[in-house]
C-alpha cells in the first residue's frame, strides 16, 4: 500500500519540472527620463513683478499666470509683485537649479560669524547673576537695598522699580560677588521681565507672606520655568506678622499655593528652597545669600574670562546722558571688556570710550557676570540686544551695513504686501464700479475703520519706551485706537516736534526730569505730556482716546406744556397761527428745543426750536410752570393740533467709556 503511494508521489514530482520549463517571457518597465536640472540664467532678485519674470523665463506671462493660479495663487495681475521665495519656487516647477541656499543670513544670525568657539584653558569661576521677580511691591528692590545697604526704593517713583536695575554685591557673611538684576513688578513691563529672566542663571522668585501668589507672581513663575534656570523662593514681609503660630500658618498658605501653581519645594520632596525673610530687620537675609551661593556652587557657572576670548553680553538698559552721549548697561557673559574694544549691537556698534559700574566709578576692565555702563556707542543700542566685540572697526561697519540691508530687505517684503493687497483691492473696487454704472452712486460712504489716535513716546531709558509701547499700543476699540508714530530715548528735539505736528501726534515724556521751556511751550503748538508713573500714562492715553470717541447725546426732558387754544392773525393778507399754549411742568425758554408729541402714541410731528415766545402782546424770555403763552415754530411749522403736548428737553453727552 505505502509503495504504491509512494510511486503516485515520484510521479507528481516529475511532473512539476515539465511545467517549470515552460518559457515565460519577462517585460521591463520603461524608466521615466528625469529631466536635467538647468542653471538659472539670471540673478534671483529680492522682488519681481510678474511681467518681468516672464520676460527672464522668456515664456508667455498668460501662461506663467496659469501656473501661477495653479501653485495656489489669488487676485494676480501683471503687476503683482513676487517675492525671493516665491521666485525660486516658480523656478523649481521650471526644472531650474536653485543656488545653495543652506547658509542663509539673516538679521538674527548675521553676527554669529563673528562669534568664537568656547576655549576650555580660559574657563574660570564667575559670580551668578540672580535675577529677582516676583508682583509689584512684594520687596523685591527692598532685598537689593538691604545687601547694598543704600536706600534704592526711594529713588524709584513711587516706589516702584520702572526698569531692570543691575547691582554687584558682595554678601557680607561668605564676602562672595553676586551679581543681581531687579525687574519691574508691574504688568506693564512684561518684556522686561521676560529678558531678566533668559539672560541670568538663578531666579529668586519673592512671594509677599501678606498676598500670596498674585498675577505677576504667575507670570514670574511661567518665566522661569521657560528658561529653565534654578530656582529659590524667598517669602518676604514676614516681619508684618509678629505671633509665631500665626507666621507658621501663613508660610504654609503660601507653601501651599507654591505647591498648587507647579513649584516642587523641599517639603514635597523637590529641590527649590523656600525661605521666609525680612529685609527690613535682616531676619534670614544671611540664609537666603548663603543659599543663592551654594547654588552657584553646585552648578558650577564658569565663563572664559581672558582678553583673548572675543567679549559677549547683553544690553540691560540705554540711555542717552547730556554730558556723555549714548551709555549702554552691558551684563558681560563671556571674555573681559576694556578700553578700545570695539562692541556691536544690533543695528550700531561702539568704541569703548569708558567704562563705569552702577555708583558711577571708573573702571579699567569688566569682567564675566559684571554689569557696567559701556560709553562709545555710535548710536543709542536697543535693550535686549547682544553685545559681540568686533576685531576692528572695519569689521564692525561692515557687519552692521549687511545687517541694515537686510532689516531693509524686511521692510520692503512687508511694503510689497500691502502693494499687492492694496492693487488687488483697487482692482477689486473698479469691477465693483463698472457693474453699477447705471447705479446712483452718490451716497457718501462713511470712513471703515477705527480712527487712529497719533503719539510719540519719548522715555529715559529704552527698556521703559519698549515697555510703554507694549502697553498702550493695544488700546482703543471699533471707534478709536492708538497708533505710535515713534518711540525713542531723550528729551524730544525739533525733529520730534515736527513729526507731532504733521502726524497730529501727543508726546508722550516717561521718566524726563526736566523738560525745557521751549519743548513745553513750543511754537508748532504740540501737545506734551509729562509722566513719571507708568500706570499713571496708560490713564491719560486712555483719557485722549476717550475724549476722540463720537459723541452720543440723549434727550433730557426739562418741561412739559399743552397746547389748548390755536389763534389766527391776519397779517399783510397772510394768516399766521399762534399756539396758545400752557407750561404744566418745568420752566420754558426762548431758546428751547421742543418735540411736539401727538397722541397716546406719542407720534412726533415737529422736532426743532421755537420762531416766537409771547405773553400777551409782548415777547418774553422764559416761561415758568402754570403760566399760559403764545407759541410759533421754526421754519414756519403750523401742523399743530388742540391736544397736542409740547416736551422740551436738552442734549446730554453720555460718558463713554473705551
Amino acid at each position: 500500500m505505502w509503495r504504491s503511494m509512494l510511486c503516485c508521489h515520484r510521479a507528481t514530482i516529475r511532473v512539476v519540472p515539465t511545467i517549470a520549463r515552460v518559457p515565460v517571457r519577462c517585460y521591463a518597465k520603461k524608466l521615466k527620463k528625469v529631466p536635467q536640472l538647468k542653471p538659472v540664467p539670471f540673478v534671483i532678485p529680492n522682488y519681481i513683478s510678474v511681467s518681468k519674470l516672464a520676460n527672464l523665463l522668456n515664456c508667455r506671462m498668460e501662461a506663467l499666470l496659469q501656473d501661477l493660479k495653479k501653485l495656489g495663487f489669488s487676485n494676480l495681475s501683471q503687476g503683482y509683485i513676487l517675492s525671493r521665495e516665491y521666485v525660486e519656487l516658480i523656478l523649481q516647477e521650471y526644472n531650474y537649479r536653485l543656488p545653495d541656499s543652506s547658509k542663509e543670513v539673516t538679521p538674527e544670525n548675521i553676527y554669529d560669524a563673528l562669534k568664537t568657539p568656547a576655549n576650555p584653558r580660559f574657563l574660570q569661576k564667575r559670580p551668578p547673576v540672580v535675577t529677582i521677580m516676583g508682583h509689584v511691591d512684594h520687596g523685591k528692590t527692598t532685598i537689593i537695598d538691604y545687601l547694598r545697604k543704600s536706600s534704592v526704593v526711594a529713588q524709584e517713583h513711587g516706589g516702584i522699580t520702572q526698569h531692570i536695575g543691575s547691582f554687584q554685591v558682595i554678601t557680607p557673611v561668605s564676602k562672595k560677588k553676586i551679581t543681581f538684576l531687579d525687574t519691574p513688578g508691574h504688568p506693564v513691563f512684561l518684556k522686561m521681565r521676560q529678558r531678566g529672566a533668559n539672560i541670568t542663571d538663578i531666579i529668586v522668585l519673592v512671594v509677599s507672606i501678606e498676598d500670596s501668589i498674585m498675577p505677576q507672581t504667575v507670570e514670574a513663575i511661567k518665566h522661569a520655568k521657560n528658561s529653565g534656570n534654578e530656582l529659590i523662593v524667598a517669602i518676604t514681609k514676614i516681619d508684618r506678622i509678629s505671633q509665631p503660630k500665626q507666621r507658621e500658618r501663613a508660610i504654609e498658605k503660601v507653601t501651599n499655593d507654591l505647591i498648587a501653581n507647579g513649584i516642587t519645594v523641599e517639603k514635597v520632596g523637590g529641590d527649590v528652597q523656600v525661605i521666609p525673610i525680612s529685609a527690613k530687620t535682616g531676619e534670614n537675609m544671611d540664609l537666603l545669600e548663603e543659599a543663592i551661593i551654594l547654588l552657584a556652587d553646585v552648578m558650577d557657572i564658569k565663563a572664559e574670562n581672558s582678553l583673548k576670548t572675543m567679549a559677549e553680553g547683553w544690553i540691560l538698559e540705554s540711555r542717552v546722558s547730556k554730558s556723555v552721549g549714548n551709555v549702554a548697561t552691558v551684563l558681560v557673559k563671556k571674555g573681559v571688556l576694556q578700553k578700545g574694544k570695539i562692541l556691536v549691537c544690533g543695528n550700531t556698534y561702539g568704541k569703548i570710550k569708558n567704562i563705569r559700574n552702577e555708583g558711577g566709578e571708573q573702571l579699567s576692565k569688566a569682567f564675566p557676570s559684571d554689569a557696567v555702563e559701556v560709553l562709545g556707542w555710535k548710536q543709542l543700542p536697543v535693550a535686549g540686544d547682544q553685545v559681540i566685540e568686533a576685531k576692528n572697526e572695519a569689521t564692525a561697519k561692515k557687519f552692521v551695513s549687511k545687517r541694515l540691508s537686510l532689516l531693509e530687505i524686511e521692510k520692503e517684503g512687508l511694503t510689497v504686501e500691502k502693494l499687492n493687497e492694496q492693487r488687488a483691492i483697487e482692482a477689486s473696487k473698479k469691477a465693483q464700479e463698472s457693474n453699477a454704472a447705471n447705479e446712483d452712486l452718490e451716497e457718501e460712504k462713511e470712513p471703515s475703520g477705527p480712527k487712529d489716535i497719533c503719539f510719540i513716546v519719548k522715555a529715559d531709558v529704552s527698556g521703559s519706551a519698549e515697555a510703554i509701547v507694549e502697553s498702550i499700543a493695544h488700546l482703543g476699540n471699533d471707534e478709536v485706537k492708538c497708533k505710535i508714530i515713534s518711540s525713542s530715548v531723550g528729551i524730544p528735539n525739533e525733529n520730534d516736534l515736527k513729526l507731532a505736528q504733521i502726524t497730529n501726534s501727543t508726546i508722550l515724556c516717561f521718566n524726563l526730569s526736566s523738560l525745557p521751556n521751549e519743548v513745553i511751550n513750543n511754537k508748532l503748538g504740540v501737545d506734551i505730556k509729562q509722566y513719571n508713573v507708568v500706570y499713571k500714562l496708560i490713564e491719560g492715553v486712555t483719557e485722549i482716546l476717550t475724549d476722540n470717541l463720537t459723541p452720543i447725546f440723549e434727550k433730557k426732558q426739562i418741561a412739559t406744556v399743552d397746547i389748548r387754544e390755536i389763534f389766527e392773525f391776519q397779517l399783510k393778507k397772510k394768516t399766521i397761527k399762534i399756539a396758545g399754549c400752557r407750561v404744566t411742568n418745568g420752566k420754558l425758554n426762548r431758546n428751547s428745543v421742543v418735540q411736539i408729541q401727538r397722541g397716546p402714541t406719542k407720534e412726533i410731528i415737529y422736532d426743532g426750536p421755537l420762531s416766537s415766545l409771547k405773553q400777551g402782546k409782548e415777547d418774553v424770555m422764559e416761561i415758568t410752570k402754570a403760566n399760559e403763552c403764545g407759541i410759533t415754530f421754526d421754519r414756519n411749522f403750523e401742523g399743530y393740533q388742540i391736544g397736542d403736548k409740547i416736551m422740551v428737553y436738552e442734549e446730554v453727552k453720555v460718558p463713554r467709556y473705551l
